[in-house]
């Protein structure tokens, strides 16, 4: 079974390379529905929702939906060099809870490394799905 981190790593790649695809098959269905919920929220028709949720949506339906997807991740990780992040490995619970993986972002200059956000990772089987994302956008004081 993959790590945690290297599931994370490979989702923000995905994202990076607008492996659409990818990044729908590594949801989990916790994470296809808030997806499918945050579209609705900004005008995605009911009836490709549930085509799209059912697995029955035609592939350009399909590939159009996640297309945006992707876009709407970038935007979200707008803040940081999203091709340098990484995920630290966290520490794994022996139940089936979820696990919050952190994401960094090398320094720019001097050591360390600064918050980039997190992704939320459910056991599944044998491999690790993502749950949520939560990028760490800056704000406008």
């Amino acid at each position: 079974m993959s790590s945690p981190a290297s599931v994370a790593d490979r989702f923000i790649q995905a994202i990076v390379w607008g492996e659409h695809i990818v990044v729908w098959d590594m949801l989990s269905e916790a994470g296809r529905e808030h997806v499918l919920e945050a579209g609705s929220r900004r005008g995605l028709d009911p009836l490709q929702a549930q085509r799209i949720r059912q697995g029955t949506s035609p592939q350009d339906e399909l590939d159009a939906f996640l297309t945006g997807l992707v876009h709407g991740l970038r935007v979200d990780f707008a803040a940081v060099p999203l091709g340098d992040v990484r995920a630290e490995e966290p520490t794994v619970p022996d139940g089936d809870e979820p696990v919050e993986v952190a994401l960094h972002c090398p320094a720019a200059f001097g050591e360390g490394s600064w918050a980039a956000g997190s992704v939320v990772l459910s056991r599944f089987d044998d491999t690790w799905r993502v749950d949520r994302v939560h990028p760490l956008v800056s704000r406008s004081e």
